[in-house]
């Protein structure tokens, strides 16, 4: 009975947690999104969802061009049959996928390059094969974390949602980079813990690690920032940031910071909940452990953790700038000159400031579910004791009757 009452408490809590949080998402929205700056009329193009039905001509207009019909999937002119074009591109000598019958395209209003066509094929239609492998994720989820499985979905999904509906729109309306980071990160972290954990000491402690070291990454980043005189132009992307027309120019320095961050912010909170759950484990075995002996098991437990956790920062920040990484690579003239490269310098900063976070986010956790723990117990014996004492108080009060 009484552990029935707890999971009903537990599960109270977290339906008040997802009530709030997503309060808190949607008043954010409200305040930040103006839409002023993305998905506008002048950025739309006319796109069309349709299904390649024949090839009609593999070199339309003799220039290597497709001719093609497909069918109309959407829009006024569902279910009609239209001739397009895939343009060939003699500028680029790269492999490009050419148009196949059964093909789910989007089509391109053509009326205006005088081809002989209404239409040409503007890209491959992509997001439901993305959409089905993210079914087969929470599938999984669901099979394998179970309850945990479903708040993970629900984590997962108030994470995006704040990245896309809150932070974005509010680093485009000119707010504070630096601040709606560490805020975003902040959240994030609560948030997703509180959910999938539960408001137990457990997630107090995982909290406390993974903001020590988020802060711990913050600040390496803002100080080397200063010291290795980055401006944030490390690609065209910046370029083409920088032109945006928005209420104030964008700090490039400052998404810098913001994606070093937020990017360690995963390595940094994984970490917390690792030492976090083999803590409670040893804890729930050896319920006499010490303040020493916590701190000690605690550390031993993030060296084993450490190496593979860096490791996976650094590939991730690689794998993620490769392209740019060779680009760089083929135009250095020595290998002095491409250390000395901002995006190279970047990469390296990224992978280093997260690890530094993730070395101190192991004692810092340690630390706090000691404390924690220790201050639990203690309250709990003395509600024993308080117990007890009642149940002393009224047996000799009924005898004294």
């Amino acid at each position: 009975m009484k552990k029935k009452h707890v999971r009903m408490k537990n599960s109270a809590m977290t339906f008040y947690i997802v009530v709030l949080a997503f309060l808190l998402i949607f008043i954010g929205n409200k305040i930040f999104d103006q839409n002023d700056f993305y998905f506008t009329e002048d950025n739309n193009l006319t796109t069309i969802e349709a299904e390649v039905t024949e090839i009609s001509d593999t070199n339309f207009n003799d220039d290597g061009s497709i001719l093609f019909f497909c069918k109309m999937l959407n829009g006024e002119q569902k279910n009609k049959e239209v001739s397009a074009v895939q343009f060939s591109d003699a500028y680029f000598d790269a492999p490009v996928k050419l148009v196949e019958v059964g093909d789910k395209i989007y089509l391109g209003d053509a009326t205006s390059y005088n081809v002989g066509v209404d239409w040409f094929l503007y890209d491959y239609e992509r997001f439901h094969g993305v959409l089905w492998l993210g079914i087969a994720f929470a599938v999984l989820l669901l099979f394998f974390g179970q309850v945990k499985g479903f708040k993970t979905i629900i984590s997962i999904m108030y994470t995006c949602a704040t990245i896309f509906l809150v932070f974005l729109p509010a680093v485009l309306a000119g707010h504070n980079i630096y601040l709606c980071a560490l805020t975003l990160c902040i959240f994030i972290t609560v948030m997703s813990l509180l959910i999938v954990q539960g408001a137990t000491t457990k997630c107090l402690s995982a909290v406390l690690g993974s903001l020590g070291g988020l802060f711990i990454v913050s600040g390496i980043t803002v100080m080397m920032s200063g010291i290795l005189k980055l401006t944030g132009l490390t690609s065209e992307d910046s370029l083409y940031l920088m032109q945006m027309d928005l209420p104030q120019p964008l700090d490039l320095k400052a998404v810098i910071f913001a994606s070093i961050i937020i990017g360690a912010m995963g390595a940094v909170l994984d970490i917390a909940v690792d030492i976090v759950a083999a803590l409670n484990e040893l804890h729930n075995h050896a319920p006499h452990m010490t303040m020493s002996q916590t701190l000690k098991s605690g550390i031993v437990i993030g060296q084993d953790i450490v190496g593979s956790m860096s490791n996976t920062l650094i590939l991730a920040y690689i794998g993620s700038s490769l392209s740019l990484i060779l680009l760089v690579l083929v135009n250095s003239g020595s290998m002095t000159e491409l250390l000395n490269s901002e995006l190279i310098v970047v990469e390296i900063l990224q992978a280093l400031a997260g690890s530094i976070g993730i070395l101190f986010t192991i004692p810092i956790t340690s630390i706090s579910f000691g404390l924690l723990y220790r201050k639990g117990k203690a309250n709990h014996q003395q509600s024993i004791v308080s117990t007890n004492l009642k149940e002393d108080l009224t047996v000799n009060g009924g005898e004294t009757e």
